[in-house]
């Protein structure tokens, strides 16, 4: 990594210093990063709101259910039924509840 030895100085108005803060916490990160980021010229996105993210983890859990049934079924050659519909219920339920944050 870059040493860094510059220094800058930057005077803002309240109205700027507000804006940057509101910005730097909607991507969350540090004010340096964000923007060293803008310098670069990369592009900062949003960081998911907490349900989004509490989605997600829902989704990479049934992921990983569904995967371990999939693998078991291989094995012995049959599915464990029960299993599957409550997977197949919770992708459901979790899939609603993904519509409903990203349309409301």
């Amino acid at each position: 990594m870059a040493r860094r030895t510059v220094k800058i100085d930057l005077r803002l108005t309240e109205s700027e210093a507000a804006a940057l803060n509101r910005d730097v916490s909607k991507a969350g990160v540090s004010r340096e990063a964000y923007l060293r980021s803008l310098i670069r010229r990369i592009p900062l996105k949003e960081k998911p709101s907490r349900d989004v993210t509490d989605i997600l983890r829902s989704l990479q859990q049934i992921n990983n259910n569904m995967n371990q049934i999939a693998v078991k079924a291989n094995a012995k050659g049959f599915v464990d039924t029960a299993s599957y519909w409550e997977n197949v219920r919770w992708l459901r339920e979790t899939v609603s509840r993904l519509m409903e944050v990203m349309y409301t």
